[in-house]
């Protein structure tokens, strides 16, 4: 009996920038031990769901586009698990609310999250025959700098502001485990030589050239690189 292909559950990953010594640190987020993604240390992000497709979404997310749901749910995502919400006038505190009441408190206070100030880096599809998967576009925000970092700890345990090069090190060391999206991400951008170096090279990312990793024997992943930004 063959088994069932299990359609991929659309979701969004925030790659959060901001200038350092260093070039640049990325915002990462270690995530409870429970759930499917137990224990991990990720960027922000998670499901597009309902209240993300919705028109309220529509009217505070500001910009159309192809992907708006989406980055409605990676800008969503941003200010419930870490209280940073992305305005056209750069990045604030956000009400500690989530989903539709968000919306609704971001649009009574006449704010809108920024679609635009999100950049496109890549899309990543579970492989088949998994037991979960998911569609998840992953975009970069770069930021002159962000408020303090208000944490959901409903979901995570804690934060911390890193370069890729230090991140990269301290899963090799076993100090932080990471699934492949990640680590891919990570590894190109220790490889940017700057915020801007980072922006420019993501630039032309349209959502089109889906990455899906390949299973080896062992059932391992096989390391992938994103297409284009070696």
């Amino acid at each position: 009996m063959v088994a069932s292909t299990i359609h991929p559950d659309p979701a969004a990953t925030v790659i959060v920038l901001r200038p350092a010594v260093q070039a640049f640190e990325v915002l990462m987020v270690h995530r409870h031990p429970r759930g499917f993604f137990g224990s991990l240390v990720v960027f922000p992000g998670g499901g597009v769901d309902d209240d993300d497709r919705g028109e309220l979404a529509g009217a505070v997310v500001a910009g159309a586009s192809q992907d708006h749901d989406h980055r409605a749910a990676a800008l969503r995502e941003l200010a419930e698990e870490v209280g940073l919400a992305a305005t056209p006038g750069g990045v604030i505190v956000s009400p500690d609310l989530r989903g539709a009441s968000l919306y609704r408190e971001l649009r009574s206070r006449d704010l809108t999250l920024a679609a635009e100030s999100l950049v496109l880096v890549s899309r990543w599809v579970t492989p088949e025959l998994a037991p979960r998967r998911f569609d998840t576009w992953f975009y970069l925000l770069p930021t002159d700098g962000t408020p303090d970092v208000r944490l959901d700890a409903d979901e995570l345990l804690d934060f911390t502001w890193v370069t890729p090069r230090k991140a990269l090190k301290k899963h090799e060391n076993g100090d932080w485990p990471m699934v492949l999206p990640t680590l891919a991400h990570l590894r190109w951008l220790a490889l940017r030589s700057s915020m801007e170096d980072a922006i420019e090279s993501a630039r032309g990312a349209d959502g089109r050239t889906v990455i899906e990793p390949v299973r080896a024997e062992d059932g391992s992943l096989i390391p992938t690189l994103i297409p284009d930004h070696q």
